[in-house]
């Protein structure tokens, strides 16, 4: 297997930036998230939902993430392995009020992200685009302004940056429901491949003891994708799941953690080749004092 795919397939899961191509022992594969989460008895997104506080009030959130990711090899390859990569880094979110009402405007960015693969050193990675949003304080949407159109991947442009800006920006409904959902599509490119990533969360209220809010959310990951590679066609197909806990506190209330785990499935498929391999991370997302 060249090492070009496998550097590919790193990077492949949205919530990851680059990863570098290197192998280790492997280990055995963690167990798949229990999917078994009570269902959203609420509507999806675009239900109003009058709620009384929101955590997306005007100021600026610093957050500091590390996400942890093991890929390793089911078929296509003689020899079994695993690559490993440590990401770390901050991302950025900016709110302010918008002039229409019940509205805050968003911008996220990152900065500081370095990426280690296996045991080797660290390597800083350029800072990804600039995001802008709006927020819906009643209901929680979340909604992308500065959309782009799709990309063409085979043009000879570089990969994209997996960083799609929802990472720090959950859609969040405090009061009124205990279940709601939430759908997020976007494009990016990999290696000549046009990859479509459709993300469907699903978000429950938790009992806490304390005045921590806290919210499970189940999402399922549907990708799929064509292009060139080394002058041949190839398809990518994946299907996974993640489970994460996010937690909400002080006042005025902000989102200050997210942790949880993933399981990725790809299927990679040329014409003379198939190979399929399984991505296990874990992500910790925290805002900074």
């Amino acid at each position: 297997m060249r090492c070009l795919t496998r550097y590919q397939i790193e990077i492949l899961i949205p919530a990851l930036f680059l990863a570098g191509c290197t192998t280790t022992r492997p280990s055995p594969a963690p167990e798949r998230p229990d999917p078994q989460v009570q269902k959203p008895i609420g509507g999806d997104s675009s239900t109003s939902v009058r709620a009384a506080t929101s955590p997306f009030g005007a100021g600026r959130l610093d957050y500091n993430f590390r996400i942890f990711s093991i890929t390793h090899v089911l078929a296509g390859d003689s020899t079994p392995r695993a690559d490993s990569s440590l990401v770390v880094g901050n991302l950025i979110a900016t709110l302010s009020v918008s002039p229409s009402r019940n509205t805050v405007l968003a911008r996220v960015e990152s900065d500081s992200v370095t990426v280690t693969a296996g045991s080797g050193t660290s390597v800083p990675i350029s800072p990804g685009e600039l995001f802008l949003f709006t927020i819906d304080t009643r209901t929680g949407q979340v909604v992308q302004t500065n959309r782009q159109t799709t990309p063409d991947c085979g043009s000879g442009i570089s990969d994209s940056s997996p960083i799609y800006g929802r990472e720090v920006l959950p859609n969040i409904s405090i009061p009124a429901t205990q279940a709601w959902a939430d759908t997020v599509h976007t494009s990016m490119c990999r290696g000549g491949a046009l990859l479509t990533v459709t993300r469907i969360a699903s978000y429950t209220h938790l009992q806490s003891p304390d005045s921590v809010k806290q919210l499970l959310r189940l999402t399922q990951f549907h990708i799929a994708g064509t292009g060139r590679q080394w002058d041949q066609k190839i398809e990518v197909s994946g299907e996974g799941s993640s489970l994460d806990t996010l937690r909400l506190s002080g006042f005025p209330i902000r989102l200050t953690q997210i942790t949880g785990r993933s399981q990725v499935r790809f299927v990679f498929r040329t014409q003379l080749r198939v190979q399929e391999f399984l991505q296990t991370s874990t992500t910790r997302i925290a805002l900074r004092s």
